[in-house]
């Protein structure tokens, strides 16, 4: 059973909270730091923000030479849509420890949120640069290069994250559909496999392998792929609607018309997007 039912479970703040009744009088209250930093994480992880960021602004005025505890209260108030504070303390942050990757990834998080895609890239540039083997990093920043047009770049930090870790199905995905809108359906084809062979229980990247193979007349390795996506979710509505377009055209009306009826009437966000995929879908 799932622990958010079972009351059995104590959670990361009640946790805390016993260790803290365990301690003698003078402990009870946070003295450190550090132990601010960690009920502030506790009650993050409850979805406490507010309650968390007195305990990280009291980790940071105890130790105001630590980038951590100013990495920690900016993402906080980035949570709380207090962009303009969070930016505050990340600063603070990179003037403490300049090399430190964290703060220059929140603040081109930051800029993200505004659609300010170059001042982004410049930070998420620098977060790789000081943690080179994260391949998020290069994905981020690859996603905000891409935002901004450098599409030939993008694709390179792509490769370099899959480079980084190479069993990670995520980056497979997005060099996928990166390769997918620059009409690179070969490589695209490729990476969408490798995405399905290492998560091969997520429909949605079956289902876009079969995309790729439908854009590239493939039509039996995407009825394949479809199938797949429909046996992980058999109630995605969308993926029958897809698959009858396959089977009709391979001729297969039986099937077309059996995948059809389950498909049965879109609400309109999916017929909104099942016109979109068709649309894409159209062959020279």
């Amino acid at each position: 059973m799932s622990s958010v039912w079972d009351h059995n479970i104590p959670s990361d703040v009640e946790r805390f909270e016993e260790r803290m009744r365990g301690a003698t009088p003078k402990e009870r209250e946070p003295e450190t730091a550090y132990d601010q930093q960690e009920l502030g994480d506790a009650l993050c992880n409850e979805g406490r923000v507010r309650e968390a960021l007195v305990h990280y602004r009291k980790a940071v005025q105890m130790e105001s030479d630590n980038p951590s505890y100013h990495t920690r209260l900016g993402d906080a108030y980035a949570y709380s849509e207090m962009s303009t504070k969070a930016v505050a303390e990340y600063r603070r942050a990179m003037k403490i420890s300049p090399r430190r990757a964290e703060p220059h990834y929140s603040l081109a998080e930051i800029y993200c949120r505004y659609g300010k895609w170059l001042a982004a890239i410049k930070e998420y540039r620098k977060a790789a640069q000081f943690n080179a083997m994260n391949p998020f990093y290069r994905y981020k920043l690859g996603d905000a290069l891409w935002h901004a047009g450098q599409r030939d770049e993008a694709i390179m930090q792509l490769e370099m994250a899959i480079q980084i870790a190479p069993w990670d199905a995520f980056y497979h995905f997005w060099l996928a559909d990166f390769y997918g809108e620059l009409g690179r359906l070969g490589d695209a084809i490729v990476e969408m496999q490798q995405a399905t062979i290492f998560s091969p229980c997520d429909p949605y990247y079956s289902f876009r392998l079969g995309l790729l193979f439908v854009k590239a007349g493939y039509l039996q390795d995407a009825i394949s792929a479809l199938e797949r996506a429909i046996q992980l979710k058999p109630g995605e509505r969308t993926y029958h609607a897809v698959i009858a377009d396959a089977y009709r055209e391979c001729g297969s009306a039986e099937r077309s018309e059996a995948h059809h009826r389950y498909a049965g009437q879109l609400d309109p966000y999916d017929s909104a997007n099942l016109e979109v995929m068709r649309r894409s879908l159209d062959r020279p």
